[in-house]
């Protein structure tokens, strides 16, 4: 066991060591305008057990660089999942979806659902769940303290800070809660055009086109389809190899 585990960290190591050179590498190709080179060598990185915001925020750009729309704003997409509030990646990806066909309107939400929204994004939910584990666990360790202590001033004191770890830890596990509860699964469409169909049938009544690079909501499949929701609300079916999961 402790033979897997050193051989574990290892390959961590030389993981790692092959990203970061793989890396400056495709930094040094962007530089230079060798946009399609620089991609190639950020597919690489991506083909590693390694997870990063800045490698799928490089690969959008060289997308974009190479007139591949669709497939920048994917990786922007999968960039802001790892990084949301990253302001370089939100820009870029404005930037790109001005260049779209399609101009999809949104909603409108209530202005405290924005301010949720962007609680939510501060932290992934294994980050607000261990932030509500750990006041959970230091709520009982004081609380332990609070009834074995007899000095009426280290009392107070401790309620004061089971009083905070209960309201934090609280917070952060319903908003472990409320993150896992709306985790929706949104896909970028990549053809150039795609007609949305009423049912999944390539018989069925055509509702709506879009164009490439429009994102969607899934919200079920069915053999080889899939039925999609718009931001502005419109619902149907089209097929499942016309769009990527982001």
């Amino acid at each position: 066991m402790r033979l897997f585990t050193i051989l574990l960290v290892l390959a961590s190591n030389i993981y790692a060591q092959s990203a970061s050179d793989l890396f400056n590498s495709a930094l040094k190709s962007y530089e230079a305008k060798e946009y399609t080179l620089s991609l190639e060598l950020f597919k690489e990185i991506e083909a590693l057990p390694l997870y990063s915001s800045d490698v799928y925020y490089n690969m959008a750009n060289c997308y974009y660089k190479t007139h591949q729309k669709s497939k920048a704003i994917l990786y922007y997409e999968k960039a802001l999942k790892l990084a949301p509030n990253d302001e370089d990646v939100l820009f870029n990806l404005k930037l790109v979806e001005l260049q779209l066909v399609d101009k999809i309107a949104q909603i409108p939400q209530p202005f405290y659902f924005k301010w949720i929204v962007k609680a939510k994004n501060l932290l992934s939910v294994d980050g607000w769940s261990k932030t509500g584990l750990f006041f959970v666990f230091l709520f009982s360790i004081l609380l332990i303290f609070f009834f074995t202590s007899n000095d009426y001033k280290v009392k107070k004191k401790l309620f004061l800070g089971l009083s905070l770890c209960f309201i934090i830890g609280v917070k952060s596990l319903s908003m472990a809660y409320y993150s896992s509860s709306t985790k929706e699964t949104r896909a970028v469409l990549m053809q150039p055009n795609a007609y949305i169909k009423s049912a999944p049938s390539l018989q069925s009544e055509d509702l709506f086109i879009l164009h490439e690079g429009t994102k969607v909501l899934v919200l079920e499949e069915f053999n080889d389809w899939t039925k999609i929701k718009l931001s502005d609300g419109m619902i149907g079916w089209l097929e499942t190899q016309v769009i990527e999961i982001i």
